[in-house]
């Protein structure tokens, strides 16, 4: 059993197992819903229709602000644990850095300007060491025993994802610029945080942190993964607004949403 200090709103202890079940009716309905927004999508006319990009903006807007209402309610609720106060309060911030930078995103370039290289892409970057603090300050807190072979999937992950993006973009851009650079920095943050998010997904697996913890990570991991996919497309410029990768943007966000939920329920 894992014991705290008592506080105001904070439990006296964390069962090493915690049976709260998934109700699966949920991701039915985020999946079914997410198909049908995709084919929304597909019935414009044009994929360049400007009610397109708006919609796209709202919705990648209104998912993240879901989630981060979300864990700014947990962190409220449990700020005087010395774990769960403030490793939420960083993860809730990071889901507000990606719903504000997708409005400055949009806002910049409805008036013409640049959207990127811009101050969106430092408020989308700040996303990364939030979440990275969350995962690993839950991790470290738990303690636990990880084999060599996962030690060496973790850290090799990442390696991996950005030694392949770094390769096929700088064959494309021939040059370290700013563009080539910028991309690399969301690469080695998105494969930080996957890599991260798989170790956590192993470990909570094993009901040291319960349901909640492994739902919300699988969150996590929609998230970068979509993340990832989309720094791929862009070294060939195949990304487009409509493209199916989004949903895991807008599905991941969701499935955090619920298992910060889950997390009001058992915490």
């Amino acid at each position: 059993m894992f014991s705290f200090k008592k506080s105001h709103g904070e439990p006296d202890i964390v069962p090493e197992k915690l049976t709260e079940k998934i109700n699966y009716k949920i991701f039915f309905v985020i999946v079914a819903g997410l198909l049908v927004y995709q084919f929304y999508l597909y019935s414009f006319k044009s994929p360049d229709d400007p009610n397109i990009e708006l919609t796209e903006t709202i919705v990648t807007t209104v998912t993240a602000l879901v989630a981060a209402i979300a864990g700014f309610f947990i962190a409220k609720r449990y700020w005087k644990s010395n774990v769960f106060g403030t490793s939420y309060l960083a993860l809730a911030s990071g889901m507000l850095c990606n719903a504000l930078a997708e409005r400055i995103y949009y806002f910049l370039e409805q008036q013409g300007q640049v959207p990127s290289p811009s101050v969106a892409d430092w408020v989308w970057l700040a996303f990364y060491p939030l979440t990275f603090y969350y995962l690993a300050r839950n991790i470290l807190f738990f303690k636990p025993k990880i084999r060599l072979p996962v030690k060496a999937f973790v850290i090799l992950l990442p390696i991996v994802i950005t030694g392949v993006y770094a390769f096929l973009d700088y064959g494309q851009e021939q040059a370290a610029t700013t563009t080539f650079i910028l991309g690399l920095a969301y690469v080695v943050g998105s494969s930080v945080i996957l890599s991260a998010a798989i170790l956590g997904a192993i470990i909570f697996r094993q009901g040291t942190l319960g349901t909640p913890w492994l739902v919300l990570t699988i969150g996590i991991v929609l998230t970068t993964l979509g993340d990832n996919w989309y720094s791929y497309l862009d070294v060939y410029n195949q990304y487009t607004v409509t493209h199916p990768l989004n949903l895991l943007w807008y599905g991941g966000y969701l499935v955090i949403a619920y298992a910060l939920y889950k997390h009001k329920k058992v915490l």
